[in-house]
């Protein structure tokens, strides 16, 4: 082909090009510029789907952290090898310890009452009343958990912390807060008042405020057993437990020589038999080996509780005994 003829090729496939855009005008320039336009409009949609989906995203994480997180106050899980060092103190030690350097210290003190009052399970009711901040209660739990484990099982037990700004600070212990426990003999009741920072943790039920109005019950710890024995202060000073870990603690569990073993075991020594008073001595393996049936007649000798008369004659439980006491009289 010449060159000329090239040139008439290309001019003529020009026109036709030409009058093939101006029959179809959706392929023409305008035609592109008015789906540009469709894509603008369409764009804000987009954005609006786009932004629901990310807070849909963001709730549900705010949600999943929200039903996940740990309970204030709470350090996290107790580790497994202590729980059960904790949870299994060996009988030989048990009995060895006896009531350790606890001997002759008064515990508990009688409430007189001859009612065992039970629980939501119809079994005798142990009443716990602490703080997370508090090292007294701190110090308390260790024994309260090494005798309780006597009678039941503790499936969650968390780790905790005494307050750092309080004596003993950062105690290492446990919270009852959020922690699971079953039994057979008894229902145990535990209420952890306040936090790490003394905030609101836990608010009492109205059986739970009748009991600490009727024993006038103005700190912690608290330990009520079924009515018959009340405690108001620690078991030991929790100084012993300083600068230890709950692993370290745990540890020493092992050997009744040792002081804080003495003073942590011996302290459960006094409330399993305080219980055992409660339960007809049952589990009888638990409530007949020694040295629990002295501690228990040791226990049942305990000083009895006096309260002013105006802090107990009006309350609910008091006005109910009254009237129990006229009708076995009448």
């Amino acid at each position: 082909m010449s060159r000329k003829e090239s040139k008439r090729v290309v001019a003529t496939a020009r026109q036709q090009r030409e009058s093939t855009l101006k029959q179809n005008p959706k392929t023409s320039a305008g035609g592109t510029a008015r789906r540009h336009r469709n894509t603008r409009r369409l764009s804000p949609f987009w954005f609006v789907g786009g932004l629901i989906v990310c807070v849909v995203i963001v709730v549900s994480v705010f949600i999943y952290i929200a039903d996940h997180q740990t309970a204030a106050g709470v350090i996290g899980p107790t580790d497994p090898e202590v729980l059960s060092k904790v949870t299994h103190v060996n009988q030989s030690v048990i009995a060895k310890v006896n009531t350790g350097d606890l001997q002759n210290k008064n515990i508990f003190y009688t409430t007189g009452s001859t009612e065992v009052v039970t629980g939501q399970g119809g079994k005798p009711e142990i009443f716990y009343y602490g703080a997370e901040f508090c090292p007294y209660c701190a110090g308390q739990r260790w024994s309260l958990v090494v005798a309780l484990s006597r009678f039941g099982t503790f499936s969650k037990l968390p780790q905790g912390l005494s307050s750092a700004q309080d004596v003993a600070p950062s105690t290492s212990t446990f919270t009852f807060m959020k922690s699971q426990y079953t039994s057979a003999y008894i229902d145990f009741m535990p209420l952890e008042a306040q936090d790490r920072d003394r905030k609101t943790l836990e608010t009492p039920t109205p059986h739970q405020q009748q009991i600490l109005t009727q024993y006038n019950v103005t700190g912690f710890p608290f330990i009520d057993i079924a009515n018959r024995y009340v405690a108001s202060s620690p078991a030991f000073d929790p100084i012993l437990l300083q600068g230890l870990s709950q692993k370290a603690i745990a540890n020493k569990l092992s050997d009744a020589n040792d002081n804080i073993t003495r003073n942590i075991v011996g302290g459960a020594n006094y409330m399993t038999a305080a219980i055992c008073s409660v339960t007809h001595n049952q589990p009888a393996n638990v409530c007949t080996q020694a040295p629990i049936p002295a501690i228990e007649q040791s226990v049942s000798r305990s000083p009895r509780l006096v309260l002013p008369q105006a802090n107990v004659a009006s309350t609910p439980l008091a006005l109910a005994n009254k009237r129990r006491e006229d009708d076995a009289s009448a």
